[in-house]
């Protein structure tokens, strides 16, 4: 019983404090925002006509992009406050 609650109790050297809650956060939301942004610019690509393709692909490459590297960017935060 005392070797199940060391192992689920938190390092005392390391204790769980709000800035970790929100490296966290920030963490999962960047990684999120740049995934979605991802599959949204390629989704995009795939659903245009083939004429219109040609077109778009600099508007969708630079908004998908564009939410690709601040999504990672926010992670690289999270990850550096956590």
């Amino acid at each position: 019983m005392i070797l199940l609650a060391a192992v689920f109790t938190p390092s005392p050297h390391h204790p769980l404090t709000w800035v970790d809650f929100f490296g966290y956060l920030l963490l999962l939301g960047g990684s999120a925002a740049a995934l979605i942004g991802g599959y949204a610019a390629i989704s995009t690509y795939r659903g245009l006509e083939p004429s219109r393709r040609r077109g778009q692909i600099l508007p969708v490459t630079l908004t998908g992009g564009c939410f690709v590297i601040v999504g990672l960017a926010v992670a690289a935060v999270g990850v550096w406050i956590f």
